[in-house]
């Protein structure tokens, strides 16, 4: 059923407090066949939710969409008057247009959600307007592909953003929908949040990227084969005792200034273009294990001078 209405009349239902309906076995319709918002959509649809159809900027990706999710392909204006929840899978700068699109479409107390991490609820404004229901679910997880991002979303986190009237409803569809953990974060906090992710999924991999780059200077062959187990054994470490910042370690963390010269001085003589990028990446845990706690003055003085670090 859709979601009743409350409040006292004003002439027009969709102005009316609305209350979604209960996140189990909702008649969902996905706008827009990105990544993040199609496997959404089929972990949903495995956990009873009926998936009513698929639109898509394109004709080829919705087809695409929809022969995978097993529903078909409709009108925008036609899935949502027949969706309890719309899930919009469309690029961070779609999204206000998005909505604006379906908004008139929208019965009173349909959630409309997005996925971006930057974004709270803002750019779903127009959809508020007319009765909807507005919800920001961002997965901090690394979603190259639908198939990758079915396997992993069970278990990730959710930065979830929404009125408080509806904080409920949206845990519960991020545990019992989704298998994910929600986590509440407030509107002013989305981009902090995103930069959170970000940060942590493109840093690690830069950080592969530079070690990698190093070994292929001396001929390692296969080198990310080489630091693969490095970075998993160095991210279960961090799983299991309480965070990176606790569990650092290596040359710097232990004040070892003669031995990050030996590195610059290899590098200048071997691999000139990458001093740039090691000295970058050597500041950055320097600044982590001051900030940790985990350095004497002296030690972290030393490193500063040789590192440029002011």
């Amino acid at each position: 059923m859709l979601g009743a209405t409350t409040g006292t009349t004003c002439g027009l239902e969709r102005l009316m407090i609305t209350i979604p309906a209960e996140p189990s076995h909702l008649s969902v319709f996905l706008f827009g066949a990105g990544r993040v918002g199609t496997a959404a959509a089929e972990l949903l649809r495995r956990n009873d939710h009926e998936l009513v159809g698929v639109a898509s900027r394109t004709p080829s990706s919705a087809e695409r969409a929809a022969r995978f999710l097993g529903c078909p392909v409709i009108p925008p204006e036609e899935g949502v008057a027949a969706a309890e929840l719309v899930l919009l899978g469309v690029p961070d700068e779609a999204i206000a247009d998005a909505a604006g699109r379906i908004a008139t479409s929208l019965h009173a107390g349909t959630v409309v959600c997005h996925f971006a991490g930057a974004f709270g609820v803002d750019p779903l404004t127009a959809a508020a307007g007319l009765g909807g229901r507005t919800a920001a679910l961002h997965p901090v997880q690394a979603c190259p592909d639908v198939a990758t991002a079915i396997e992993r979303l069970p278990g990730s986190a959710w930065g979830v953003t929404c009125a408080a009237d509806l904080e409920e409803w949206a845990e519960e569809l991020i545990r019992s929908g989704l298998s994910g953990l929600p986590v509440m974060v407030a509107e002013e906090a989305r981009p902090l949040w995103h930069a959170a992710a970000v940060t942590t999924s493109n840093g690690i991999a830069a950080l592969l990227a530079l070690g990698e780059a190093i070994l292929a200077s001396i001929g390692v062959d296969s080198p990310a084969a080489v630091l693969g187990p490095l970075a998993e054994g160095t991210l279960a470490n961090a799983l299991d005792d309480g965070g990176g910042g606790a569990t650092l370690t290596g040359p710097i963390v232990r004040g070892e200034t003669p031995t990050i010269a030996r590195h610059l001085a290899a590098l200048r003589a071997h691999a000139p273009h990458l001093v740039d990028p090691y000295m970058t990446m050597s500041r950055t845990i320097l600044a982590a294990a001051a900030r940790t706690g985990h350095l004497q003055a002296d030690d972290e003085s030393e490193l500063r001078s040789l590192l440029g670090s002011s």
